[in-house]
């Protein structure tokens, strides 16, 4: 898909850009970030795609350097509970999907783009 710079697509960026902050920088992401790190030791980056809260448990999708997405259902109250991780590489995951989370995996692919040339 090419990006073509619409407010649609900054909204996007400027969300991907904050939730990429958060999952480096704040201590309640920590255990999604460990769990990204563990799965993939080599990871340059990582953005956050979609996010669903649940009653217990928080469903956490996200897009891993450029070509995987990792989707992590981690229980909010007991670390005990092992995290349901899901691993999808880029081209799977995007079956099916609605034009506008084409559009928001497709900003987040070239955000990683430049992610992975600055490091």
């Amino acid at each position: 898909m090419k990006l073509r710079g619409t407010l649609t697509e900054q909204a996007y960026r400027e969300e991907l850009k904050n939730s990429k902050y958060y999952l480096f920088n704040d201590s309640s992401m920590r255990r999604f970030l460990d769990i990204i790190r563990r799965t993939f030791p080599a990871m340059k980056t990582a953005h956050i795609l979609f996010w669903t809260p649940e009653q217990g448990e928080d469903i956490i999708s996200f897009l891993v350097d450029t070509d995987t997405v990792i989707k992590i259902e981690l229980d909010r109250s007991d670390e005990a509970i092992e995290p349901i991780v899901d691993v999808y590489p880029i081209e799977f995951y995007l079956k099916g999907l609605s034009k506008i989370n084409q559009i928001k995996i497709a900003v987040a692919l070239d955000l990683a783009k430049n992610d992975n040339y600055t490091h």
